[in-house]
């Protein structure tokens, strides 16, 4: 109960909903619809580039769980025999990924302090078989119930330490290995106490939480360098972005001097924002640019898009230079890094009081347009697959409870334009 009313006051702060919500129970109650959205929170890209998957975060917790429902791109609909639901007030879906499809996803709750895996499987990685542990189906086919008993939330140390994966998870990703001896890591940030647990995972994606790092509390936002590998975080509470290096540490495995909490990252330097910008309790997203140079970040306070320098200074060391800080409006959210027409870098960031997607230049930091989307939109996915004719971004719509559509393709008359809303 103290983890549900906590979770509860969490979504009344944020989305303006009372505690009174926090009356229902997760393991009971009417499931889900499996092609319903109830207020949305994420999108996530398929590998197979068939599929965005979207988290309903049942924040009024009208159903027994979060669902999350598949959306088939080429038809624009929900594919029901998809859906699978989990504990409430969910963070995004992250996918491990071998040869081109998913081999398994992971989403928190928030209300249970815990992580959820979902398997994939089959031989159509459009349409996967789903699996969760103890998960159930109920009568005619109802969505796949994965229920708490299955998921991971603390595990004991060879030191008799406890390891978490936080106190109100929130962001994830996947970390995979870049060198001998290392694993495919999912990293976890915790809202509440600040800790980064990393989980190592096997070849078929089973979790094993062996590592906790200790951040500043209020951790929102994660980001990995696919040139260097390195881990960006960012805090609701400071207004600087810690630069961690991810591989197994040369003493991991000495048993006379290894660390049986923290085997996997280590703090290479944090970068200090502008002095105008007050970042405590507004910090959003962040993302990095795809030759690993630049990072954005997203803040309310004042609303402003930080586009920074972290390219290698020579000596191993990101330069962590602040180049560009452009001023948003109304709420500027997710972070979209999208290829444009001419080769140039774009930016799409949500708004989420605008209702609006910003487009900006990244090299130059100018904004180039709006698009105009439904209501309240939150975090985004980009589905870049020419073969199939389908370049658009999907966005969720929190407020709509809906996904908005819209064309990336330069050559359609639609381009720029929000095409249409799912629900």
């Amino acid at each position: 109960m103290i983890r549900r009313l906590k979770a509860a006051r969490f979504a009344s702060a944020v989305f303006a909903f009372t505690a009174l919500l926090a009356c229902a129970d997760g393991e009971s109650g009417s499931p889900h619809p499996t092609d319903r959205l109830d207020f949305p929170v994420s999108a996530t890209a398929d590998p197979s580039g068939r599929l965005v998957w979207v988290v309903s975060g049942n924040f009024d917790l009208a159903w027994r769980g979060a669902g999350i429902l598949a959306i088939d791109v080429l038809e624009n609909r929900f594919v029901p025999e998809l859906a699978f639901e989990i504990g409430n007030f969910p963070g995004a879906l992250s996918f491990l990924e071998k040869d081109g499809r998913a081999v398994a996803g992971y989403l928190t709750s928030r209300e249970e302090d815990s992580l959820y895996t979902i398997k994939f499987g089959g031989d159509d990685p459009s349409r996967p078989t789903v699996s969760c542990t103890d998960g159930k189906r109920g009568a005619d086919d109802q969505i796949l119930h994965c229920p708490s008993t299955g998921t991971v939330t603390t595990v004991t140390a060879s030191d008799d330490t406890e390891l978490t994966v936080g106190d109100d998870p929130y962001a994830s990703l996947i970390a995979p290995k870049r060198r001998a001896g290392d694993k495919d890591l999912l990293v976890v940030g915790g809202l509440a106490d600040g800790k980064l647990a990393t989980l190592s995972l096997a070849a078929d994606g089973t979790p094993t939480l062996d590592g906790n790092f200790a951040l500043g509390k209020g951790l929102v936002g994660l980001a990995r360098n696919p040139a260097t590998g390195r881990l960006f975080a960012s805090s609701k509470l400071a207004a600087s972005i810690a630069v961690l290096d991810i591989a197994r540490r040369p003493w991991a495995d000495d048993p006379d001097v290894a660390d049986p909490v923290n085997p996997w990252l280590a703090l290479v330097s944090t970068v200090t924002l502008p002095e105008q910008l007050n970042a405590r309790d507004r910090a959003r997203a962040l993302a990095i640019s795809a030759d690993g140079t630049r990072l954005y970040a997203t803040y309310r306070a004042p609303d402003s898009l930080v586009i920074l320098d972290i390219a290698d200074d020579g000596q191993g060391n990101p330069r962590n230079r602040v180049l560009h800080r452009v001023s948003l409006a109304d709420d500027p959210n997710d972070i979209e890094v999208v290829q444009g027409p001419d080769g140039t870098e774009l930016l799409y960031v949500s708004c989420f009081r605008g209702n609006r997607i910003e487009v900006i230049e990244a090299k130059s930091g100018v904004v180039l347009g709006s698009v105009k989307v439904g209501l309240g939109p939150s975090d985004m996915a980009v589905i870049d697959r020419p073969d199939l004719g389908v370049r658009r971004l999907y966005v969720a719509l929190f407020n709509a409870n809906a996904v908005g559509v819209v064309e990336l393709d330069p050559a359609s008359p639609y381009y720029h334009t929000e095409i249409a809303e799912i629900r």
